[in-house]
């Protein structure tokens, strides 16, 4: 019988962003994000990394948070729940409607703006 630990799973660069799993509320089907709308980083791809506030657009796709924006893209409403690569096109995604998230392991800055637009995202 060998009573020696083994690793169930290890994690590669995705640290949790759930502080709580007390009142978590997942997006229902998931949301599909629009590809068009995100910007390739400097090695081409297309990476929005888990954490990230994502804001619904009129065609009713979804795209990363920004804070200048007047498109729609500066009102969020969903944490994203694991990084993506949209470079190959659209992908549903899982998301958090409502949930309580380690605001240091964000990828964004999360601010007194942020705050106010994300009523049902407790910051902590």
């Amino acid at each position: 019988m060998n009573l020696q630990p083994q690793k169930a799973f290890e994690v590669h660069g995705e640290a949790e962003i759930l502080a709580s799993y007390e009142a978590i509320r997942e997006v229902v089907n998931g949301i599909t994000i629009d590809s068009a709308a995100v910007t390739a980083g400097g090695d081409g791809r297309k990476v929005i990394l888990k954490g990230m506030p994502m804001s619904k657009m009129a065609n009713g796709k979804y795209v990363p948070y920004n804070s200048a924006g007047i498109d729609g893209s500066e009102n969020p409403s969903v944490i994203l729940k694991h990084t993506v690569d949209v470079t190959d096109g659209d992908h549903v995604v899982g998301g958090y409607e409502m949930a309580k998230v380690i605001s240091e392991r964000l990828p964004v800055t999360v601010d007194a703006a942020l705050i106010g637009k994300m009523p049902f995202i407790q910051f902590a």
